[in-house]
């Protein structure tokens, strides 16, 4: 089973939680879209988003985080980090976990992941070296083939590989 792991911003380091919350719901419809049902989404957040999309494989991990300050250097990004390590760890303890795939709050990923996953469940992972860039309420998408490894690190890879 493939475990989609998304570490959600806190409302307080959000310049507006409206828009948080909406672009996160975007992506939750695009991973729930899958076309094979054996999949989990672990959300890890400070507060459970305002949102009224639901699906029964979405599990909301909510803890007391420390939020970010604005002026200490990296600490959004620790934030983010400490994050995919409480979901890694969440995911590992779902029976039937078989991979791992992180993806950030404004992502939207293929339908047809956890079906990949599911016919190839032996493979240690794979790396998305192409993809789409998407700016928010734009008319354009634009392919990215080369550049898109320096922009965005899409990967899903072997649970055993997340020996923490």
């Amino acid at each position: 089973m493939l475990v989609f792991v998304i570490p959600l911003k806190s409302p307080q380091v959000s310049k507006s939680w409206q828009d948080v919350c909406s672009i996160f719901e975007r992506t939750l419809r695009s991973v729930c879209n899958q076309t094979s049902s054996n999949f989990k989404v672990i959300v890890v957040c400070n507060q459970k988003p305002d949102i009224t999309y639901t699906h029964p494989n979405v599990i909301y991990l909510v803890d007391n985080f420390p939020i970010p300050q604005p002026k200490v250097r990296f600490d959004k990004e620790r934030d983010r980090t400490k994050k995919m390590l409480a979901g890694i760890l969440q995911a590992k303890q779902l029976e039937n976990t078989t991979h791992i795939m992180l993806v950030d709050a404004d992502d939207c990923v293929s339908n047809q992941l956890a079906k990949y996953v599911e016919a190839n469940p032996h493979q240690p992972g794979w790396l998305i070296a192409s993809g789409y860039w998407y700016q928010e309420n734009s008319k354009f998408v634009k392919v990215m083939r080369k550049a898109f490894m320096n922009i965005v690190a899409l990967a899903i890879f072997l649970e055993q590989i997340y020996t923490l």
